[in-house]
């Protein structure tokens, strides 16, 4: 399973619970009704209902960031300053 990191925790709507900094497995991903890329994940509410009452179902995949990605960027960093 691919392995993302939440970098965006701002204005999420009602029951959801993504926490900035804290890594997530994501099980499935798709394109949404408004061509988003969208993350559900391991472990979590995945959907519910907006303040004005629209149902909503995933994360946008913006608000992650993919660990493996971070993983090479930190290593090729350490490795310029050596």
């Amino acid at each position: 399973m691919r392995k993302v990191v939440c970098i965006n925790d701002r204005k999420l709507p009602a029951g959801a619970e993504v926490v900035e900094g804290k890594e997530y497995e994501v099980i499935e991903e798709f394109l949404n009704n408004y061509d988003q890329q969208t993350y559900v994940l391991q472990g979590i509410i995945n959907g519910g209902m907006t303040k004005l009452g629209m149902r909503w179902y995933g994360y946008a995949a913006n608000r992650f960031a993919d660990l493996d990605a971070l993983a090479v960027e930190s290593y090729e960093h350490v490795y310029e300053e050596n």
